[in-house]
């Protein structure tokens, strides 16, 4: 039997462009690559390898 693999994508345009950035005021936050949506990042996004860097 398959299972499917459950790769993170971003919300709005289902882009697997994804990086976790650090905001001041939410603290790490997912950010979509391709349409720039963000959102608090859960810490299932931090288990994915997904680009981490930190934005001013």
């Amino acid at each position: 039997m398959s299972s499917l693999i459950d790769f993170p994508t971003c919300y709005v345009c289902r882009s697997i462009e994804l990086e976790i950035v650090t905001n001041d005021e939410f603290g790490p936050m997912t950010l979509c690559g391709e349409c720039g949506y963000s959102w608090i990042a859960k810490f299932e996004d931090f288990e994915q390898p997904i680009l981490r860097s930190v934005a001013s």
